[in-house]
């Protein structure tokens, strides 16, 4: 198997592209490129892989040959750095969300089949062993058919938006759900795998934290066959530090039920734990980097699509929708 050059973009989170990277054997050199020379020199130091870095995009695709590059860079900046991508020939896993609107998400999509390069976006909780571990039992059968699924992301966002700032800036595009909402919209969806037909949502901007778009979303999916899906996101959390409980997932079906790492299945007498791995979130970085570079070197079929990803964002995209104008809404198609 050939050894492949890549790039990563955006050394904040990407740093952990970065360390995925280096421990792929399919990986033969990394390219970095971020504007804070303090994180390239990071990099630099990191992992003989990486070799050369440059602090614009720009200049790399202008000197680079690349075979794919992994976009982690704010969501506004998703499209401009994609479009550039492409133009340059390269394959592109691209972080979450696809984009901030429809417009952007659609140009990202069109320039990947324009190019015929492939684009896969990082939803990085399906690959979360803890995930992998539920889905699978859900498509088994271990808990009946589907009822009802209820996935939040309570977050206390101060500390995120002093280190950076752009999260909170109008010109990133964000609100509360299509930011970090869209992990457990994308969830939901990837859980179920069925089509949504309605989207009613409620929302507010009560707290004290600046932000110029809703924070805190209630949102409710209706499947195919029934199967409602609810999702709450809020910026405004508040608990005792480091005393956080993780209350996110309880799924109910016809047969047991899932509640956070625990599942029962009708006939048991106790719950069953799933394990959870250490570092989830980088674990999960490292499959959704690992499918990827695997899709690219042996031409396989990508994981999570750029079409995929389009119909995450329509979702939550709907419910913003729902919560401004009090009216249930149909996600739009690509």
């Amino acid at each position: 198997m050939p050894e492949l050059k890549c790039a990563v973009v955006g050394l904040g989170l990407g740093k952990h592209f970065v360390e995925a990277l280096d421990r792929n054997k399919s990986v033969g050199e990394i390219i970095v490129c971020d504007s804070d020379t303090a994180r390239t020199a990071v990099a630099l130091e990191s992992s003989e892989k990486v070799q050369t870095s440059y602090e614009t995009l720009d200049q790399m695709l202008e000197t680079e040959s690349l075979d794919l590059i992994c976009v982690v860079t704010p969501d506004h900046m998703h499209r401009p750095h994609a479009e550039a991508c492409f133009a340059a020939g390269c394959n592109i896993l691209q972080t979450k969300p696809l984009a901030t609107n429809l417009k952007d998400a659609r140009a990202i999509v069109h320039a990947s089949k324009s190019a015929g390069k492939k684009l896969m976006v990082a939803h990085e909780r399906r690959f979360r062993p803890s995930i992998v571990a539920i889905k699978a039992a859900i498509d088994a059968g271990a808990i009946g058919d589907l009822i009802h699924l209820r996935v939040d992301a309570i977050s206390d966002k101060r500390n995120q938006f002093q280190r950076a700032p752009w999260y909170a800036e109008s010109e990133s595009g964000r609100s509360a759900l299509n930011g970090t909402g869209i992990h457990e919209v994308d969830l939901t969806r990837h859980l179920v795998l069925r089509e949504i037909q309605t989207v009613a949502a409620f929302a507010n901007r009560l707290g004290d934290l600046d932000f110029p778009k809703d924070k805190t979303t209630s949102a409710q999916f209706l499947f195919e066959g029934g199967i409602v899906g609810q999702v709450t996101v809020t910026y405004e959390g508040r608990w005792p530090a480091g005393k956080f409980i993780d209350d996110h997932l309880r799924i109910l079906g016809t047969k047991g039920s899932i509640f956070g790492n625990k599942i029962y299945r009708e006939g048991q007498s106790d719950w069953e734990e799933v394990t959870i791995g250490d570092h989830e979130i980088v674990t999960g970085i490292k499959g959704c980097v690992d499918a990827f570079v695997g899709s690219v070197a042996t031409d396989a079929p990508i994981a999570v699509t750029g079409e995929d990803a389009f119909t995450t964002l329509a979702a939550a995209v709907a419910a913003d929708e729902s919560a401004a104008t009090g009216q249930t809404q149909t996600p739009q198609l690509l």
